[in-house]
């Protein structure tokens, strides 16, 4: 019953881009139950490094840029180790962007 109730409020909530980064069955450790927890738990970017660069608000699942100078900053999330899967980042762009 657990399993079925976490498998709705994935596929409830879900892109179908997000959808289609999961396995096609769920065994072993990979469950639904599983995959809800990871979605509803945000990545949390707990280190910054660089200039002109904050959370935004606050919030540590944010960061945003904070000057007009086109300098390098990085955003880590020192908890998390990325051992397969595909994450996905959305962006919010004000201004002139300059990504890469």
């Amino acid at each position: 019953l657990v399993e079925e109730v976490a498998r709705h409020a994935v596929c409830s909530r879900a892109t179908d881009d997000e959808m289609d980064c999961l396995p096609q069955y769920t065994s072993g450790t990979m469950t639904w139950l599983s995959v809800l927890y990871r979605y509803e738990h945000l990545l949390d970017f707990d280190v910054l490094l660089g200039c002109y660069i904050e959370h935004r608000n606050g919030d540590k699942t944010t960061v945003r840029g904070t000057g007009h100078v086109f300098d390098s900053s990085v955003a880590v999330s020192s908890n998390c180790v990325m051992k397969s899967g595909v994450h996905i980042a959305k962006f919010l762009i004000t201004g002139e962007p300059y990504i890469g």
